[in-house]
């Protein structure tokens, strides 16, 4: 199938939503450079963009597409005012730009460091590749929705991760059971756009509401601690489970 004929496609199974020109030559780019040969259905759709269940090769993946006409990234700036990578123009373009190469980026840096994390596979504008999270009949549940068999020892891994993403300099900025995957047992951490430096002058304010936004959801699980695992995370005690 041509990738014209794809992106007619893509249009079809979005309810007529038109995406910028700068999307589809974005999508264009990545088909053509064979990281998407198909797409399937959306897994989600939010304000700030839609991801759709794609294929390459025959094996599934995730297509995050950002959009750039969106009016909600007003505080995006409080985000990447001080990270220096990522110095942009003031246009709507340019930022949105930037907002999803700054996820990419942070994708690959939390999966060296030993995150569960979608493994990033290519950025091209506001558009990003990566892992597919689910089965082949249906994506992976948010935590919100999923049913959770063993709280603690999920509560347990994903203090792991929010531990190893300080370690590698990084806070979530927008932690929640909005923002886990649960696959076969396993949380997977996603929407790593909004994360902050730990020399963030709001990292430790971004820090403490994420552990109040985690520990809540848990507390109708199981026995949690704001103050344990804020300290957990940032080194100041050795163990939390």
């Amino acid at each position: 199938m041509s990738w014209e004929k794809e992106l007619d496609e893509i249009l079809s199974k979005t309810e007529g939503e038109v995406f910028e020109k700068a999307t589809l030559q974005s999508l264009w780019k990545l088909m053509s450079k064979g990281y998407i040969s198909s797409f399937d259905f959306p897994i989600s759709t939010g304000k700030e963009g839609n991801v759709f269940r794609a294929k390459r090769d025959g094996e599934f993946v995730a297509v995050k597409i950002y959009r750039i006409n969106t009016s909600t990234f007003r505080n995006i700036s409080k985000y990447l005012m001080y990270d220096s990578l990522y110095k942009v123009k003031k246009d709507r373009r340019s930022i949105i730009f930037a907002w999803a190469k700054k996820e990419f980026n942070t994708l690959k840096k939390l999966y060296d460091a030993g995150v569960r994390v979608p493994k990033p596979i290519a950025n091209e504008g506001n558009v990003i590749v990566m892992e597919y999270i689910g089965s082949v009949s249906q994506a992976a549940p948010l935590l919100k929705n999923a049913a959770i068999e063993n709280a603690e020892y999920v509560f347990c891994k994903l203090a792991e991760y929010l531990r190893l993403m300080y370690k590698a300099g990084i806070v979530h900025a927008d932690f929640s059971e909005y923002n886990v995957l649960i696959h076969d047992g396993e949380p997977v951490i996603i929407d790593v756009g909004q994360t902050v430096g730990t020399d963030n002058p709001m990292a430790f304010e971004f820090l403490k509401r994420d552990v109040k936004n985690i520990t809540k959801f848990f507390r109708k699980y199981i026995s949690v601690d704001e103050e344990s695992l804020f300290r957990y995370i940032v080194g100041e005690k050795d163990e939390i489970c």
